[in-house]
C-alpha cells in the first residue's frame, strides 16, 4: 500500500495535472521511449482503496481494494495485448536474478515520487524520468518476457466524507489519482511516465476501470 503520508501530495496530480510538470519543466518522456505499446510488458498494478475518517485519518478497505485491483488489472491486460504486448505475473520472472516483489516495491515508491514531481508537491534535483533508474540490471528480465519495456501502474483511491444526501443515506466522493511509467529493461531506466487529470469513477466497477487505464496508459504508448 502507498504511503499514507504521501496520500495527500499524490492526489494533487489529478487537480494539477500534468501541466504542472510540464510549466517547470520536467520531462515526461525521453528520446528512447516506444510510442507505441507492442514491446511492452505490464505487471500487476499498485492499487489502494482507503477511507478518510471525519478525522481525517485514513483506513485501508481491503474489500474494496480487491475489487478495483482486480478490474485495473484486466483493464491493463486488454489494452496492452490489443497492442501486441503481454503481461506477467512474479512466476514469469521467477528465474531471474531480480525478484518481481523487489522491482514492484521500488516502482511503487518511485511512481509517488514522480506524481509529486509532477504535481509540484515535492521538491527534487531531477528534470526528467529518465533520472530515476532501477538499481539492478533486468536484462534477464527482457529476456525471460521477450519485451524490452515493463510498465508499472500506480492507483490510489481514496473516499472522503461528503454532506449527508438530500436523502439521508450516506455517500462519498472520491480523491483519485493514477500514474503509469516505462522501465527500460536494457539499462533499467524509466522512459516515459503519464498521469491523467480526469476523474476515473469507482474503480470498483469494470467500466470505471477500463477508463482510467485507457487514459493513463494512453498518456505514453497506443
Amino acid at each position: 500500500m502507498p504511503n499514507p503520508r504521501c496520500l495527500k501530495g499524490v492526489f494533487a496530480v489529478v487537480l494539477v495535472g500534468a501541466a504542472a510538470g510540464c510549466g517547470s519543466g520536467f520531462a515526461l518522456r525521453v528520446p528512447a521511449a516506444p510510442k507505441d505499446c507492442a514491446r511492452i510488458a505490464a505487471g500487476p498494478a499498485v492499487v489502494s482503496v482507503v477511507e478518510f475518517d471525519a478525522s481525517g485519518g485514513l483506513k485501508r478497505r481491503d474489500d474494496w481494494t480487491y475489487d478495483a485491483a482486480r478490474n485495473v488489472d484486466a483493464a491493463v491486460a486488454a489494452r496492452v495485448t490489443r497492442a501486441g504486448g503481454r503481461t506477467f505475473a512474479a512466476p514469469d520472472v521467477a528465474h531471474t536474478d531480480v525478484a518481481a516483489d523487489d522491482f514492484r516495491h521500488w516502482t511503487s515508491a518511485t511512481l509517488q515520487e514522480i506524481a509529486g514531481q509532477i504535481a509540484g508537491t515535492k521538491s527534487s534535483p531531477h528534470k526528467s524520468v529518465g533520472d530515476w533508474r532501477f538499481p539492478e540490471s533486468l536484462t534477464t528480465w527482457r529476456a525471460a518476457l521477450g519485451s524490452d519495456f515493463a510498465l508499472a501502474l500506480v492507483f490510489v483511491d481514496a473516499y472522503e466524507p461528503a454532506a449527508p444526501s438530500s436523502s439521508g443515506s450516506s455517500r462519498y466522493d472520491a480523491a483519485q489519482t493514477g500514474i503509469a511509467c516505462l522501465v527500460d529493461l536494457t539499462d533499467s531506466r524509466i522512459v516515459a511516465c503519464g498521469t491523467s487529470t480526469h476523474r476515473f469513477g469507482d474503480l470498483r466497477t469494470g467500466e470505471s476501470a477500463r477508463a482510467a487505464v485507457d487514459d493513463v496508459v494512453g498518456t505514453i504508448c497506443r
